[in-house]
């Protein structure tokens, strides 16, 4: 007999196999794939910017010696970090490179957030989504600070370098996740169907709002091309040139959003100017080509026809939203809404900033945020209300509560009754009592049997089974089988076992 010191080291050495069989068990190259996330993306980040600046100062004909400094600005100018030079705070910032970087890293977290990943791991690619980004913040900040005497760069404060860092990168990555394992984290959560409809339909007004602040933005590009071209023109050569087209190609993205946040009724201030679908107040503008879209004269009662642009999104969405169910109807109206302005709120705000003697560029976020949620909300409540007293969605919502109704097997107040379904085949019970004495086949493809004593082929009695005892189907298979003297009866796959008196 084995003594429970043996005992013990049998269940340790146990223990250890198990352990090595899950290590072995889990994915090759986990951590490869979570260094892979970590650093992919800065690093490529980091050699654009390094090449873009050394390409820069070698046209120019100047030294290497600003080449670390500019890399570690650019790297906190795509973080949308306010950077002041020479005294001159600038905050507002291009968003096509932070865009970029996003993507970026939402696709390396998604890829490695796949399905053989367990959920508890997901955390770790999260913070490792994080975790490179912010070292490279910390040594940009380092490098800035250190070549402050060589470019006129003054240090951004540290606090805001890695908060901007970390909300862009770990925003960037949790919706990559979500979106990899969206099925999943359905059936977790329990979100309902009404709620994905109405994300999904939030997420498409936004879209389509910003594409038609696009169009809106190249035909504007193409109707003042005249005046684009002399703010080109103020490059003085080639280098000035293509630099300035280069700018106005990364602030692309702010104008396309302050354009949506015009069409949805807000305001834009760009410098000392001031425009909206009705009025225009002008003033002093930066000359970077791309502000040349903005018009000079108010359109009065002409620019009420840009709100049909939001007018037939939210339509649109709401006729998208529509449901037999009331509830259901509103619950995705809501959740559209919700989604859209907060979208809109988060883009604005990102869109806009400080722009040294110029004041500040952006959106008035509340009335951008409001006017989304309300387009949205007022015309889905409106088809809403419309589309649930059409005659046509009354009778099918009562023919719904009928048939849900009729189904409830708990209100048929039947305990020991049988329920079978019609000959015909159609959705309905009826009561059958227990009287009868024969099988008989409900229909060809019907779930179940019917007892009946008008067919004399299927009728069969057993004097074995004649009296009070207890009968069962199910038990009594080897003594009573239909199919031994009868053709075969089609059965489904749901299968009813009988037991008890049947009388």
């Amino acid at each position: 007999m084995p003594s429970p010191t043996a005992d013990n080291l049998a269940s340790r050495l146990r223990q250890m196999r198990q352990l090595s069989r899950a290590q072995r068990a889990m994915p090759d190259g986990s951590a490869r794939e979570l260094v892979v996330v970590a650093f992919a993306v800065p690093v490529v980040t980091m050699l654009v910017s390094a090449v873009v600046v050394l390409t820069v100062l070698l046209s120019a004909g100047s030294g290497l010696d600003g080449l670390a400094t500019a890399v570690g600005a650019i790297w906190l100018a795509v973080h949308q970090v306010p950077l002041t030079m020479s005294g001159v705070t600038v905050g507002v910032l291009p968003l096509l490179p932070t865009i970029a970087v996003a993507a970026g890293t939402a696709r390396m977290a998604a890829s490695a957030s796949g399905p053989e990943r367990p959920a508890s791991e997901l955390v770790a690619v999260v913070f490792s989504a994080m975790g490179g980004p912010l070292l490279m913040t910390a040594l940009s900040l380092a490098v800035v600070m250190d070549g402050s005497s060589v470019f006129p760069l003054q240090s951004p404060a540290a606090l805001t370098a890695f908060g901007y860092t970390a909300g862009i990168h770990a925003a960037a990555a949790t919706l990559g996740i979500v979106w990899q394992r969206r099925h999943e984290c359905y059936e977790r959560f329990g979100i309902t169907p009404a709620v994905r409809r109405g994300v999904r339909l939030g997420g498409f007004a936004v879209t389509a709002l910003l594409t038609c602040a696009a169009a809106l933005v190249v035909i504007r590009m193409v109707m003042r091309w005249g005046i684009v071209g002399d703010l080109i023109g103020g490059g003085s050569d080639f280098d000035g040139y293509l630099g300035l087209t280069a700018l106005s190609v990364l602030y692309l993205p702010n104008a396309v959003i302050g354009a949506a946040a015009v069409l949805v009724g807000s305001d834009v201030h760009v410098g000392g100017a001031t425009v909206d679908l009705l009025d225009v107040h002008g003033g002093p503008v930066p000359p970077l080509p791309v502000l040349g879209v903005l018009p000079e004269d108010g359109a009065g009662m002409l620019g009420i026809l840009g709100f049909v642009i939001p007018a037939s999104i939210a339509l649109l969405v709401a006729w998208r939203c529509r449901d037999i169910d009331p509830l259901a109807n509103v619950r995705s109206v809501a959740v559209a809404s919700a989604v859209a302005a907060s979208t809109m709120v988060v883009l604005c705000s990102m869109a806009g900033g400080a722009l040294g003697e110029f004041g500040d560029v952006g959106v008035t976020l509340p009335t951008a945020g409001v006017f989304t949620l309300g387009w949205l909300a007022v015309s889905g409540m409106v088809v809403a209300l419309v589309y649930g007293t059409l005659p046509s969605t009354r009778a099918a919502r009562e023919m719904l509560d009928v048939d849900d109704e009729y189904f409830d097997g708990d209100d048929l107040g039947y305990e020991d009754d049988y329920l079978t379904a019609d000959d015909d085949g159609d959705e309905h019970w009826e009561y059958d009592d227990w009287e009868h004495e024969g099988w008989e086949n409900a229909d060809d493809g019907a779930d179940g049997a019917a007892w009946s004593d008008d067919d004399p082929d299927h009728s069969h009695k057993d004097d074995e089974h004649t009296d009070d005892d207890e009968w069962d189907v199910a038990a009594s298979a080897d003594e009573f089988d239909v199919a031994d003297d009868h053709e075969s009866v089609a059965t489904s796959d749901e299968d009813v076992e009988y037991s008890g008196d049947p009388r």
